[in-house]
């Protein structure tokens, strides 16, 4: 795990309900799809969402005060020109079950947090993506299947996932 994926899970450990790996990616992905859905909003408004969401058991002002410069970091991350967003899951060392559950539960927290958000979804890229982001979110792997073939198509939807979080958040940009 890198510098900056360990940055990432401190502060979402500090949200999280739970510290289950699941549990945790399911939070980054809440705040992720609230910052795509509205990328514009203020800070103040993010930690209202957050603490209306019951994300962690915080109010708005403690996400402010012990997060602010955390989420800041993660909103800069989404719009960076070169595209380092990467949502938090498990390492490689981790096994492909739990690996893909986390990718699942990201996932649907990305809807959860983006739906919240009330987007507006204008192109049909960004509803293409919406779609395969739910069925992403049932994903499950195949014991019976050929391993390699199945982590093969593991880091795919992790970059499908990872291409889709910027595509929306780009649909989402403030026209001029």
């Amino acid at each position: 795990m890198n510098t900056q994926q360990e940055s990432k899970l401190a502060w979402i450990l500090a949200l999280a309900a739970e510290p289950k790996p699941d549990q945790v990616a399911e939070t980054h992905a809440v705040v992720v799809g609230l910052l795509c859905a509205k990328p514009d909003q203020s800070p103040e408004d993010l930690a209202r969402h957050l603490a209306a969401l019951q994300v962690g058991d915080w109010s708005s002002a403690q996400i402010m005060d012990q997060l602010g410069s955390a989420l800041q970091a993660l909103r800069e991350e989404l719009a960076s020109s070169d595209l380092r967003f990467q949502p938090l899951l498990p390492s490689e060392d981790r096994g492909l079950h739990e690996r893909t559950q986390c990718l699942a539960h990201w996932c649907s927290g990305f809807l959860t947090g983006f739906g919240a958000g009330q987007p507006s979804i204008s192109g049909s890229d960004a509803r293409e993506a919406l779609q395969m982001l739910e069925q992403i979110a049932r994903a499950a792997t195949d014991s019976e299947a050929d391993q390699e073939a199945e982590e093969g198509a593991y880091a795919e939807l992790v970059e499908f996932v990872r291409v889709a979080v910027l595509l929306l958040r780009e649909d989402n940009l403030p026209r001029p």
